[in-house]
């Protein structure tokens, strides 16, 4: 919700002051995650521990076979799967494991739906695919990892294109439906054929996304830029009306020049101002011409020498002034000659001491063009909707609309909408969209990432913070990553949670021994004061059992002083007080076997020598 224009799917209240609720906090750019959920998964999802989960585990191959065999999308997988069984009386049911993944499944295609909805029928075209994601939840780890697998960013490319359907759309939408039902029948061929390359369909489907999603770009930006030409023109003939205007209000002029003024004169005067400016030098030189032009005109009494002297330097100048700012006219020199000419021969007739019959010309009406500004804090909801904003629209006269925010107009107070095909579609003032916000009659829409944004939320990960937490915590959870930090960096808590998580879930390789000081142990002799020199990432062998063991050293928990080692799936292994790591190491118990320095270490030491 995504690269380019910005937009979400977060259902918000439809108050004035809804926008305050922020979506889920992280984006597009998260994803895929850097490690997997799968720990935090089975400690929220995996239910109570039952005779019958144990004794009749389903075979994959069956449980498979009634995924695919869903036809009822109202509810979950694994409530799709149990009304099966429960039809035919089979009483075998998916493990424990199986059974959270595809609760966890669940209660992500629910948020999924429910904050980041389709319209109808397009929506019910993508259920299929819940059967798929849930077939490849319980045999792929990498589907554990939110953003990595590609149904992931199949779902997420789907709702990314399908966000501005709706059923009003006609043959601009006929498109978007038959691309989903083509990607839809294709990647559900997996049932059938597990080769199927999932990761060529995504790719090959956010190609052709990407491919419309620019063309409705270019689209929306003419519709853009004609909207902005149309108030750029509004601008300009409201400036050279005011400017004529102004001029006649203090001079009276002959009927003939009143029609030029208000006549070509004007529409050039339009075209000095979009041209170059209404600060521009050209401008000043149209206002001043039309002021010397009216007053060249007007009748004196007893017209004094200077007032003579004056009109013959205005007969020579005046012309050649005209005749260059006629924009209107440069390209018929006919109608040009014809205006300087009408010029020319009404400054005769002034030589000559003729009289003209001059009058009060009427000035040029150009409408009322402004839109007032709202008043007070009417609009204050508006000030955060931004352009590329997806929005649903009921305007009460059919289906509701999907549009996308194209152009906000402050000065105007007017908001412009285009479709999914980049065509402009609704026009509003910042007032009626203010009162369907006040009815309840707009809703914002958001994508990006969004079922992977649904998976990371389902399982507790829906903010950046509680992805550094979860970041951390995976060096000590089964398949994480390394711990390369010692315990304070990433928060003491995290550590003590993860490895609760370790001793209640690691049932595939339990803790081999746990060497911890016994009560009966006797008192060690190494020096205490002395702080172990080992790199958090050492690997040691340990030779005190019956075993050789081996096992990196993950956390040191200084509040405790005790040291904690992993295996090589990150399960912990061990837990040594730092008086009893001295004491084994002095007895030649313990070995290095290879040291692996820290970041923080590296740079530590360059500091040192950089020092030194």
């Amino acid at each position: 919700m995504a690269a380019g224009r910005p937009c979400s799917t977060v259902g918000l209240s439809h108050s004035t002051d809804y926008l305050e609720t922020s979506p889920l906090k992280l984006i597009a750019e998260h994803f895929p995650l850097p490690c997997s959920l799968r720990e935090l998964v089975l400690k929220r999802y995996t239910p109570a521990k039952t005779a019958a989960n144990n004794e009749q585990p389903m075979p994959l191959e069956e449980l498979l076979q009634y995924l695919k065999n869903i036809d009822s999308f109202d509810l979950t997988p694994l409530e799709a799967v149990l009304l099966q069984t429960e039809a035919i009386g089979d009483p075998a049911l998916p493990t424990t494991q199986q059974t959270a993944i595809l609760q966890w499944l669940g209660t992500a295609l629910q948020n999924w739906q429910q904050s980041f909805p389709l319209e109808q029928p397009l929506a019910s075209e993508l259920h299929p695919l819940h059967a798929l994601a849930a077939a490849l939840a319980v045999t792929d780890p990498n589907f554990l990892i939110p953003g990595a697998h590609p149904v992931h960013r199949l779902l997420d490319t789907l709702q990314a294109r399908a966000i501005g359907w709706h059923s009003r759309l006609g043959r601009a939408g006929a498109a978007t439906q038959q691309q989903i039902a083509k990607t839809v029948e294709r990647a559900l061929a997996w049932f059938d054929d597990t080769d199927t390359d999932l990761a060529a369909i995504c790719t090959e489907l956010a190609a052709v996304v990407q491919r419309d999603q620019a063309r409705a770009g270019r689209m929306a930006q003419r519709v853009v830029e004609a909207e902005q030409g149309r108030i750029k023109s509004a601008d300009a003939r409201r400036q050279a009306a005011q400017m004529i205007n102004t001029a006649l209000e203090k001079f009276q002029a002959p009927e003939a020049i009143g029609a030029f003024l208000t006549g070509p004169w004007y529409a050039s005067a339009q075209l000095v101002v979009l041209k170059f400016g209404s600060d521009s030098k050209p401008w000043e030189k149209m206002i001043a011409t039309t002021d010397t032009l009216l007053d060249s005109l007007q009748t004196v009494e007893e017209p004094a020498d200077n007032r003579r002297q004056y009109i013959f330097e205005v007969v020579t100048q005046l012309p050649k002034d005209i005749s260059h700012l006629l924009l209107s006219l440069q390209h018929d020199s006919e109608a040009l000659e014809d205006a300087v000419g009408l010029i020319e021969f009404t400054h005769l007739r002034v030589l000559r001491n003729q009289p003209l019959e001059l009058g009060q010309i009427a000035a040029i009406d150009v409408g009322d063009e402004d839109i007032a500004k709202g008043e007070g804090d009417h609009f204050d909801a508006l000030d955060r909707v931004e352009v590329g904003q997806w929005w649903r629209v009921d305007l009460g006269d059919g289906e509701p609309l999907r549009l996308q925010l194209a152009l906000k107009l402050e000065r105007e107070q007017q908001l412009l909408f285009t479709n999914q095909a980049g065509i402009k579609a609704l026009q509003q003032s910042y007032r009626d969209f203010a009162e369907l916000l006040a009815r309840q009659k707009v809703t914002a829409l958001h994508c990006g990432a969004s079922f992977s944004t649904s998976l990371a939320s389902a399982a507790g990960i829906d903010s950046t913070e509680q992805l550094g937490i979860l970041v951390d915590a995976a060096a000590v959870l089964p398949g994480g990553m390394a711990v390369e930090e010692p315990a304070e960096y990433f928060g003491q808590e995290a550590i003590d949670e993860s490895i609760e998580h370790i001793e209640q879930y690691a049932v595939d390789e339990p803790v081999e021994q746990t060497r911890q000081e016994a009560p009966d142990e006797p008192a060690p002799v190494a020096d205490t004061n002395v702080e172990p020199d080992l790199p958090m990432g050492t690997w040691l062998g340990f030779h005190d059992g019956d075993k050789p063991l081996m096992a990196k050293l993950a956390v040191h928990d200084r509040e405790k002083d005790n040291y904690i080692f992993v295996n090589r799936k990150g399960i912990k292994i061990l837990q040594l007080s730092k008086e009893v790591l001295l004491q084994m190491m002095d007895d030649g118990l313990i070995d290095i076997l290879q040291t692996s320095s820290t970041f923080r270490d590296k740079v530590t030491q360059a500091q040192r020598q950089t020092e030194e």
